[in-house]
């Protein structure tokens, strides 16, 4: 079977799955805004899979020039973020989604040295009936390595 229709087989098989995994109670009603995706690929080309995903979520995507590999995975009734989640990382990849809504797929060592790269946020918090100490120890495991916290106690 071609590539092609390979292709064109799958996206009807996304097509017709939304209806048909609503029927069946799952995990993923904690998550309804999230449509359910059962599908299978046997070694399938990684650019194949993200169409797909891209497809079935009608979110755009780029991918950086390092995402390549051969999938084989069944998915059954998962959320499609979840789903696209674990298999990149059986890939050794990782999916960003920006403010805009579009997904940037790379490895993780780009995505670590472009997060190395971006300009450090500064964010400042009023805090109203709790001690601001206390709070940095919580939001402290949260700071990327570059990220730091500092609290005011005089004007707290």
């Amino acid at each position: 079977m071609s590539s092609r229709a390979r292709l064109v087989g799958l996206a009807l098989a996304l097509w017709v799955t939304p209806a048909l995994a609503q029927a069946v109670p799952s995990e993923r009603q904690a998550r309804p805004e999230q449509p359910g995706i059962s599908v299978s690929w046997v070694e399938s080309p990684i650019t194949d899979v993200l169409l797909a995903f891209s497809t079935f979520s009608g979110k755009s995507r780029v991918q950086g020039r390092d995402v390549a590999g051969i999938v084989t995975a069944e998915i059954n009734d998962q959320p499609w973020d979840s789903a696209l989640r674990a298999i990149l990382s059986a890939q050794g990849l990782v999916a960003v989604e920006d403010e805009y809504g579009i997904i940037r797929v790379s490895n993780l060592a780009a995505l670590n040295a472009l997060e190395a790269v971006q300009p450090i946020v500064t964010r400042i918090y009023r805090i109203s009936f709790s001690r601001a100490a206390e709070l940095q120890a919580t939001i402290a495991p949260l700071l990327s390595p570059r990220g730091s916290i500092s609290a005011a106690a005089s004007t707290n």
